[in-house]
Order: structure tokens, then C-alpha cells, then sequence
């Protein structure tokens, strides 16, 4: 027999699978629709709630619907191969005309994940390789997709202790959020020197369904680095992000 713990996380699931239907769904109907106790739905869409699945919407009568976590996962899952086939093309036109190392990574806990990367032909260049993690509030990448979450999310992630990686490295809280809007009202992120000393990063998010899939970014040494190649870049990194959006499915 299943266990109380094995229980629970199928009930948590039939309530999931039940969330993807267009209707918005009250706990009494859930409840009903899925033969179970009004309290067990409640608990489950309470804990649903706390990891970032689900989101009540307030009227007459709450009712419930999916997070776009739900489809950034599948888009994960689903577009994997499909995003590094779409990017590479776009990755290498970006090298040919900056001729600086282009990366392409996502989220992974509370880290950005390098799915890819090519690096600059210069002999002097930044160093970022495949499979690499780099933590989420010191990179370029992760300013950029931080800017697509909800207010809530950010500020959730930025309530954690903030480590220092270089004496760059932007440990206020209120500091950080000003620069994630910042990110937004320019569309890309800037890095300078918070995760390696003598690299500036640039960086845009890879948005799909209002979701930020993936970003796209740039390493720089910091000796080639100027405020008008930043500007140029960072246009650049944007055009690129909605090109590979586009080839996702997002339209133009």
C-alpha cells in the first residue's frame, strides 16, 4: 500500500493535472471533480502555492490556476535541443560581429546553467565553458531572466544572504533590485566584475509566453570594455534574445 507521503504527492498531482484545464477552479469544485475531502484540496493548493505552482485569483469566489512555472518547465524539458539548435546560428553571427565570447544558459536552482557557449577568437578573452555554474544574482544572465520574474519572486530570492565573490559584487538588497529594473527598462543586464574580476558581462533573456526561458550573454575582458560598446552590445544581445524567441514561437 502507498504510503502517507506517496499519497499526498498524487493528490498534489491530480490536483496539478486538474489546474491545466482553461477553466478556473474553486476548491469546492476541485474537491467534487476529484472525489476528495475540501480540506486535502485546500492543503495541497496551499503547498502548491508555497513552491510556486499555483496562484489564487481573488473575486466573488477565490479560484485557482497554474503559475507560468508550469510552462517553463515543459518549455525546458520540451525545447532543450530545440533551443541550442535555434541559438547556435544567431550565437555565431553575434561572435562574428563582436568577436567576444557568447553563451547561452538558464536557471538552475539558484545558479545560471551554461547550456553553450563560443568562445571569443582573441587571445586574450573571458573563459566560460559548458556545464558551468555561476551564481544566479552575480551574472549578467541571471539579472537578465531575474527581470522577467514577478516582483514577489525577486524579492523572495533577494531576501537570502548575499555572498560576495569579488570586492564588485553587489550584496544589497535594495542595490540589486535597482539594477533588476534597470534591466528591465533597457532590456538587458549588465555585470560589471561581480562574479571574476577583469570579465564585464552583457546579457538578455530569452522570453517566450512572458516566460524567461534562457538568456543570452556576452564576457568581455574589461580592458576592451567602454560605455558605447556596452549600449552596442547590449542592443545587439537584445535583438539576438528575440530572434531565438522567435524561432521558439513567440512572435515577432
Amino acid at each position: 500500500m502507498a504510503s502517507d507521503g506517496v499519497r499526498s504527492v498524487l493528490t498534489a498531482l491530480r490536483v496539478l493535472e486538474r489546474l491545466t484545464e482553461p477553466e478556473l477552479m474553486g476548491v469546492s469544485q476541485l474537491a467534487r471533480d476529484l472525489e476528495l475531502p475540501k480540506s486535502s484540496v485546500q492543503r495541497m493548493l496551499r503547498t502548491l502555492q508555497e513552491g510556486g505552482w499555483a496562484a489564487e485569483v481573488h473575486g466573488p469566489v477565490t479560484r485557482w490556476t497554474l503559475t507560468p512555472k508550469m510552462f517553463q518547465l515543459g518549455q525546458r524539458h520540451q525545447s532543450g535541443n530545440d533551443l541550442r539548435t535555434i541559438a547556435v546560428p544567431v550565437m555565431e553571427q553575434l561572435r562574428a560581429e563582436t568577436r567576444e565570447t557568447i553563451h547561452l544558459s538558464t536557471v538552475k536552482g539558484d545558479s545560471v546553467f551554461v547550456l553553450e557557449c563560443l568562445d571569443s577568437p582573441q587571445a586574450v578573452r573571458a573563459h566560460v565553458s559548458p556545464g558551468m555554474s555561476i551564481p544566479l544574482l552575480a551574472s549578467a544572465n541571471g539579472h537578465a531572466l531575474l527581470a522577467t520574474w514577478s516582483d514577489d519572486e525577486v524579492a523572495k530570492m533577494l531576501s537570502r544572504d548575499l555572498k560576495a565573490y569579488t570586492p564588485f559584487t553587489i550584496t544589497e538588497p535594495d542595490t540589486l533590485a535597482a539594477a533588476i529594473q534597470q534591466t528591465r527598462a533597457r532590456g538587458y543586464a549588465v555585470n560589471d566584475q561581480q562574479w571574476q574580476e577583469g570579465v564585464h558581462g552583457i546579457a538578455a533573456p530569452i522570453v517566450v509566453a512572458g516566460v524567461g526561458v534562457a538568456g543570452i550573454g556576452m564576457s568581455i575582458p574589461i580592458h576592451r570594455m567602454s560605455d558605447e560598446l556596452q549600449e552596442k552590445f547590449g542592443e545587439m544581445l537584445v535583438q539576438a534574445a528575440m530572434a531565438i524567441a522567435h524561432g521558439l514561437g513567440e512572435p515577432l
